[in-house]
């Protein structure tokens, strides 16, 4: 299963501009909203962050 890195493009809730995290994905060429949510969730960031669930709010790439 491919592992993609997030980069927050902005400010999104308690996530701080430039905040990287990695997302694992069965979903090709990357992750779908369900698994952004999840992990941003896992995170533990506000409802406000997971909001931004969507993959083009954030610069993808694959690990």
């Amino acid at each position: 299963m491919p592992v993609y890195k997030l980069t927050a493009k902005g400010n999104y809730g308690n996530m701080p501009k430039g905040y990287e995290f990695q997302v694992p994905s069965s979903c090709t060429p990357g992750p779908d909203f369900k698994e952004v949510e999840k992990e941003i969730e896992r995170l533990g960031f506000n409802s406000q962050a997971i909001s931004y669930k969507s993959p083009g709010n954030f610069e993808v790439k694959k690990v």
